[in-house]
C-alpha cells in the first residue's frame, strides 16, 4: 500500500474558514448563556437584598418592591411609592436589558480576541511545521539565512582579500547563515521572520550592518569555481575548523567521474597537477638539506648582520620606514633603469637600501647614489648571472635574498616597502602607505595583486615583488617563518607561492591583517594590465592615470622590459 504524501497531514487541522464558522456558532451559544446568567444573578440579588433589609419578605405588606432591591436602585432611590410600581418596573426592565446587552458585548469581544489569538498561533504552527528554512535537525548551526550584496559587504568590512566585482557576474550576493536564533537581526522583525521561514519571496536581502548587528562572531568563507567543474560545498555542524578539506574524484591524476571522492591537497587542480607537495629529504636535489645548510649560515651570522645594519638604517629610514631592493649583476640593468627613471622624475632616493648579492652590483648601486649593505656570508654564495627562465636555479637562489633583505629591517623594528627592480615610480608610493586618511593603517602587510587567480596563489594572489610591511610581532614571525620554509621555495620554484600560503595560515592562526589590492586598481598596475588591459596602458603612457608605480612583473626578456619602462 502506498503511503499518503506528507502534505495530506494538513487535513487533520481545521481550515481557517471552518474555524470562523465554528466561532460564530460558539458566539451565539455564549449570547444565550450570558443572558440567562445575568437575569438569574439580578433576580437572585434583588431577592437577597430585599430579604436582608426587611428581615423577612413575608413581613412586608403592601410593598411591591424591596427598598434595597436592584430594581429600586435602577429607579434611582429606595422606598418608592406603590403607585410608581408600574412605571418603575418598565424603567427597571429597560435598564436591566441595557446592562445585560453591555455585558454580552464585553464577553463577545473577549471571545473574538481569543479566536484571533488561536488562529494566529495555529497559523504560526503551520509555518513552523511546513516552511521553516532549516529543519530542527540543523538547529545547532543553522537557524536562518539572509543575503547581502557582495560589494557592500566587502566595503563595510574590508576583509583584505582581493575582490572581483560582484554586480552582474552571478556572484553578486553573499549568504549569511545564522547559527543561533539570538544572532538574527532584531531591528527588522519582518527580516528576522523571513530569514527563518519561507515566505515565498526567496532568501531575504538586507544591508551588512543590519545583517550582522547581533553576530558576536562571524566565520568568513571565500569560495568559487574558476574552472567550472561540478563542485559542491558541504557545511557540517561539528567541532569548529578553520581549514577547508578538498575532495576530488581522482587517483592522483586528472578528474575521473567514475572514481569515488577522495581527500586531496588544496593545491590539486582538476587537470591532475598538484601545486603543493612536500620537499624530499633526499634524492637528486636535496632541498631539505640544502635549506639546513643555508639556515645554519644565517643563524651563525644574524647577530653581527643586525649590528652592522643598525647605523645604516638609522641614516636611511624616514618615518621609521625604508625602501628595500635586492639585485645581482644579471639584473643590474633593471636596477639602473629604476634609479635613472626615478631621478628623472625628481624623486629623492635617500630612503632606499639595496642588498646586492655580489660586489659588482654593490659598486653599481653606490655609483647611482644608493645606499647598500652587502651580506657576504649569506648572499655571497648566490649566483651573479641572469635567470634565463622563471623558476630556474638562478631565479630560485635569488628568492633567498628576497627573504633576508625584508627580515633584517623588520627584526630591527623598521617598516619595509619591498620592491623588485623591474619597477618605475610615477608617484612616491611611501606617501600612500603613510596616508592616515587611506584607512589602511590597521593592515600588517599590503600587496600588489599578482594578476593570476590560479590555485597555487589562492586565496590572495599577492605579488611578492611589491608590498609594504609594518614591523610588529606578527609580521616579524611571518618572515621568520618564510625563512624557515626556504626548502619549500626550492621545491616549488617560487618564493611567492610559499609566501601566499603562509599569509593564509598566519591570518587564520595569529590574526595577521592582510590586504591585497584588487587586480583592476589603477594605483599599482603591473603585468596583468600590460597583457590584458590595453586601454589602461594607453592612458598610463599618456599620463592620464593616477598610478603610483608600474611593475612589469619580470618576463625573462630584460631588454624588452628595460626598453618599455624607462
Amino acid at each position: 500500500m502506498s503511503s499518503l504524501p506528507l502534505r495530506s497531514a494538513r487535513s487533520r487541522l481545521p481550515h481557517q474558514s471552518d474555524r470562523r464558522a465554528l466561532g460564530s456558532v460558539q458566539s451565539q451559544h455564549i449570547v444565550l448563556l450570558v443572558k440567562i446568567t445575568f437575569v438569574s444573578l439580578i433576580c437572585g440579588s434583588s431577592y437577597l437584598a430585599g430579604s436582608l433589609w426587611g428581615r423577612h419578605s413575608l413581613e412586608l405588606h403592601n410593598v411591591h418592591v424591596a427598598p434595597m432591591s436592584v430594581g429600586s436602585l435602577f429607579r434611582g432611590g429606595v422606598g418608592g411609592e406603590a403607585g410608581d410600581t408600574s412605571e418603575g418596573d418598565i424603567q427597571c426592565e429597560e435598564a436591566r436589558e441595557k446592562f445585560i446587552e453591555l455585558k454580552v458585548k464585553e464577553e463577545l469581544e473577549r471571545h473574538r480576541e481569543k479566536l484571533q489569538s488561536t488562529d494566529s498561533i495555529a497559523g504560526a504552527s503551520d509555518n513552523l511545521a511546513e516552511t521553516k528554512r532549516f529543519p530542527i535537525t540543523m538547529e545547532r548551526f543553522a537557524n536562518g539565512m539572509a543575503r547581502v550584496k557582495k560589494d557592500d559587504l566587502d566595503e563595510f568590512f574590508d576583509f583584505g582579500n582581493p575582490m572581483e566585482k560582484g554586480a552582474g557576474t552571478g556572484e553578486e550576493d553573499a549568504i549569511i547563515i545564522y547559527h543561533n536564533k539570538k544572532s538574527l537581526p532584531t531591528s527588522d522583525e519582518a527580516l528576522a521572520h523571513s530569514a527563518q521561514y519561507n515566505d515565498g519571496k526567496g532568501i531575504p536581502i538586507t544591508d551588512p550592518q543590519t545583517a550582522t548587528e547581533n553576530c558576536d562572531a562571524m566565520n568568513v568563507v571565500f569560495t568559487g569555481n574558476p574552472e567550472s567543474s561540478r563542485q559542491c560545498t558541504a557545511l557540517i555542524g561539528n567541532y569548529e575548523s578553520y581549514h577547508i578539506q578538498r575532495w576530488m574524484r581522482t587517483n592522483g591524476g586528472k578528474l575521473d567521474s567514475n572514481l569515488p571522492l577522495t581527500h586531496v591537497s588544496r593545491g590539486m587542480a582538476p587537470r591532475g597537477k598538484s601545486n603543493f607537495y612536500a620537499p624530499p629529504a633526499d634524492g637528486k636535489f636535496l632541498p631539505v638539506k640544502k635549506h639546513w645548510k643555508m639556515l645554519l649560515t644565517f643563524l651563525q651570522n644574524v647577530d653581527s648582520v643586525l649590528e652592522d645594519l643598525k647605523p645604516i638604517l638609522e641614516k636611511v629610514a624616514r618615518n621609521n620606514a625604508v625602501v628595500v631592493l635586492t639585485c645581482n649583476q644579471g639584473q643590474s640593468a633593471l636596477l639602473m633603469n629604476f634609479a635613472c627613471s626615478a631621478r628623472r622624475r625628481g624623486f629623492d632616493l635617500g630612503n632606499i637600501l639595496v642588498f646586492p648579492s655580489d660586489l659588482e652590483t654593490k659598486e653599481l648601486a653606490e655609483g647611482l647614489g644608493l645606499q647598500t649593505y652587502y651580506d657576504e656570508k649569506n648572499m655571497g654564495p648566490l649566483p651573479s648571472g641572469e635567470a634565463r627562465r622563471y623558476g630556474d636555479k638562478n631565479f630560485k637562489a635569488m628568492m633567498y635574498a628576497k627573504v633576508l633583505c625584508v627580515l633584517y629591517p623588520l627584526l630591527l623594528n623598521y617598516d619595509v616597502l619591498f620592491q623588485d627592480v623591474d619597477i618605475v615610480w610615477y608617484r612616491d608610493p611611501m606617501t600612500f602607505f603613510h596616508d592616515k586618511t587611506a584607512n589602511i593603517s590597521h593592515f600588517d602587510v599590503l600587496f600588489q595583486h599578482d594578476g593570476s587567480n590560479s590555485v597555487r596563489y589562492a586565496p590572495y594572489s599577492a605579488n611578492s615583488g611589491f608590498y609594504y610591511v609594518r614591523a610588529n610581532k606578527r609580521s616579524q614571525y611571518l618572515f621568520t617563518s618564510l625563512l624557515y620554509h626556504s626548502d619549500l621555495i626550492i621545491t616549488w620554484d617560487s618564493h611567492q607561492q610559499v609566501l601566499v600560503q603562509l599569509l593564509a595560515e598566519h591570518s587564520s592562526l595569529f590574526g595577521l591583517n592582510v590586504k591585497v589590492f584588487n587586480r583592476d586598481t589603477e594605483m599599482f598596475p603591473g603585468g596583468y594590465h600590460y597583457h590584458r588591459r590595453k586601454d589602461f596602458m594607453k592612458k598610463l603612457m599618456k599620463g592620464e592615470m593616477n598610478s603610483y608605480i608600474f611593475h612589469i612583473s619580470w618576463t625573462g626578456k630584460i631588454c624588452l622590459v628595460r626598453s618599455f619602462i624607462v
